[in-house]
């Protein structure tokens, strides 16, 4: 709790607030480049680790398989676009199903 308190003050002292942040990181792309980049990295780099595809002990060659994965997938704007449609509503999808599953609880 005490670092999320530091982290705050330490905005606002700075003359900043979560939105200008979230403004500026939408500027520099992070959220339409950055971060679908690591979730098809992530997916990608578990898929390869999990079923042993290229064989045992290939880390490294995991992480450079996932990494050009990755990158030929964001060469095309389909992919951002894609994040940038489906994940508000799956956000809107998630609070639904917590909100019957909170009332499901609550009543049975």
């Amino acid at each position: 709790m005490s670092i999320m308190l530091n982290v705050l003050t330490g905005l606002y002292s700075w003359g900043s607030s979560i939105d200008t942040i979230l403004i500026q990181w939408e500027q520099i792309g992070v959220f339409r480049y950055a971060l679908p980049f690591l979730l098809i990295f992530a997916v990608v780099f578990g898929i390869l680790q999990k079923s042993g595809i290229l064989g045992e002990d290939t880390k490294g060659v995991n992480v450079v398989v996932a990494m050009a994965v990755a990158l030929l997938a964001l060469q095309f704007e389909y992919i951002p676009e894609f994040f940038a449609t489906i994940f508000p509503y799956a956000g809107i999808g998630i609070a639904i199903l917590l909100v019957f599953l909170i009332l499901t609880g609550l009543f049975h």
